[in-house]
């Protein structure tokens, strides 16, 4: 159904294809346009011009993007945490001339780390007097600059000696970059909305000391899904397979980053194996070393291991119709893509009560659930955590009425229809342009 009042709408994203949060920005993009609203994309693409010029700026984006991140993450962030800074203080005020943002009634933001958007460019869309959504993938907009905080509620008040820092002290980068986004946040007032996939990451938002008195609006918003299309025109497997082993599904970009959760899958299936239950196993993303060398005890002990590599999305689609449980064992997450890509299969989901995952998971009805672990947590708290996992996964695998389970497993999208999606958004960015042009 189409808006009887369309907008004209610039979503800014650091990237059109690369990670969850691009994917989430396209199918926005899709829906609201599906809406009637004129919709641009803008990313470090459209900045560079066509040709050798253009792909010579693209590599040096790219470069520099690589260069930063593997320097923060040794010299910046302690290890297994994930911690940026503001956006780059140097803009290009050029680029804040683009036609479609002089012309947009609204911006949404979604991932713009990566030196995308300076903090210049950012205070000139704060300052256009147009409402400005950002839509959040993570923790980051409202903390000092972790993605994540953990066990930490700092951000509630103000950040400092951050435990994510290696050089941490009460005067340290995240206060200083709490206070700036403070900052931020009086200076928009109500022309900026905090936009949540997750009733989870909406609650932190509104307890954070950024937004708290600063008159930011926080909402709970989902990222849509359409089963025919981004279901990759499969249809869902509604039938158990007859297998005599279960097939389990893993997927991580990298399966070694410590907040996906690899090494307490291993574990459980260790589990498993000492309890007489052993898997197939598909697993997609990069083959690294650290996460085949635990696979090697895994097949000593009967489970099969099977390594698909990076796959487009229309593979990744087949990979979760074949399984009978997709596993995200990760231990803290938004808003997954890869949840709702394997209810589109038909496909139950196991994953610990981390964050957004408590509330897509309902146990018994479309998976289970395993009580949520702290990142930093003690070797022996993720032990238990792991036999958590693998009990979750034999509820899965033991379910009565497996048929009924995968059924109601699809039947979970209804929550994310494009067209409720379309109206929610339309709805907040009409009440923020009705309540802007009241205070002008």
């Amino acid at each position: 159904m189409q808006s009887p009042h369309p907008l004209k709408l610039v979503l800014l994203t650091s990237s059109q294809t690369s990670g969850g949060a691009a994917i989430a920005c396209m199918r926005q993009a899709r829906v609201l346009r599906q809406a009637g609203h004129q919709v641009t994309v803008l990313s470090p693409e459209t900045w560079w011009p066509d040709g050798f010029l253009g792909r010579w700026m693209q590599r040096g984006y790219t470069l520099r993007k690589h260069l930063v991140y593997k320097l923060q993450q040794y010299l910046v962030w302690t290890p297994g945490a994930m911690f940026s800074g503001n956006p780059w203080p140097a803009g290009d005020p050029s680029r804040m001339q683009h036609p479609v943002l002089k012309e947009a009634d609204a911006f949404v933001l979604h991932w713009i780390n990566h030196g995308f958007l300076g903090s210049s460019d950012l205070r000139a869309l704060l300052n256009s007097g147009k409402p400005v959504l950002w839509h959040m993938h993570d923790q980051w907009a409202f903390t000092g600059g972790c993605h994540y905080s953990g066990a930490c509620t700092a951000f509630e008040n103000t950040c400092g000696t951050c435990p994510q820092l290696r050089q941490s002290g009460p005067g340290d980068r995240s206060r200083r970059q709490f206070l700036e986004r403070q900052q931020w946040a009086a200076q928009a007032g109500d022309r900026l909305s905090l936009v949540a996939p997750s009733e989870w990451l909406a609650g932190l938002a509104a307890k954070s000391g950024i937004v708290r008195g600063s008159g930011v609006r926080v909402r709970c918003i989902p990222n849509p899904f359409d089963p025919a299309v981004d279901g990759q025109g499969l249809q869902p497997r509604l039938v158990i397979s007859e297998q005599s082993r279960p097939r389990l599904f893993f997927a991580a970009v990298n399966p070694s980053d410590s907040r996906k959760g690899w090494d307490l899958l291993m574990m459980a299936l260790e589990y498993l194996g000492r309890e007489g239950m052993v898997c197939d196993v598909e697993v997609a993303g990069k083959v690294t070393e650290p996460a085949r060398s635990r696979v090697q005890a895994l097949e000593v002990g009967g489970h099969r291991v099977t390594w698909l590599g990076l796959l487009g999305p229309r593979s990744m689609q087949e990979a979760y119709a074949r399984a009978d449980v997709f596993v995200i064992p990760s231990l803290q997450e938004n808003f997954p893509n890869t949840i709702l890509e394997s209810f589109a299969a038909g496909t139950p989901v196991v994953g610990f009560a981390a964050g957004g995952i408590s509330s897509m998971i309902v146990e018994g009805q479309n998976g289970a659930l395993a009580p949520a672990v702290d990142p930093w947590a003690s070797e022996g708290s993720k032990a238990m955590a792991a036999v958590n996992l693998a009990s979750a996964i034999l509820r899965v695998v033991q379910h009565p009425q497996g048929n009924l389970l995968r059924a109601m497993a699809y039947q979970s999208l209804e929550q994310v229809r494009p067209e409720r999606v379309a109206k929610e958004y339309t709805d907040l960015i009409h009440d923020m342009l009705q309540n802007s042009s009241k205070s002008l």
